[in-house]
């Protein structure tokens, strides 16, 4: 079986959390468009910026997206 990325969680762990995308792409020291796009499915997280988002979040990185086995 094989996974992949599936949607990003971020839209709902941030609202949980009481965090704006703007605050949180302070945070983690990334433009509000890489974000964005991130959130839209566009792109996705370098290992590194994902790390660091887990750790703001207080989550494991696996936790950032939904996964889709096929």
């Amino acid at each position: 079986m094989a996974i992949s990325y599936g949607r990003s969680r971020l839209p709902e762990l941030l609202q949980l959390r009481g965090l704006s995308q703007v605050d949180f792409s302070r945070k983690l020291g990334i433009s509000e468009s890489y974000l964005s796009q991130i959130i839209s499915g566009a792109r996705r997280f370098t290992l590194i910026v994902a790390v660091n988002a887990a750790r703001i979040l207080n989550i494991s990185v696996h936790e950032l997206y939904e996964w889709v086995e096929s």
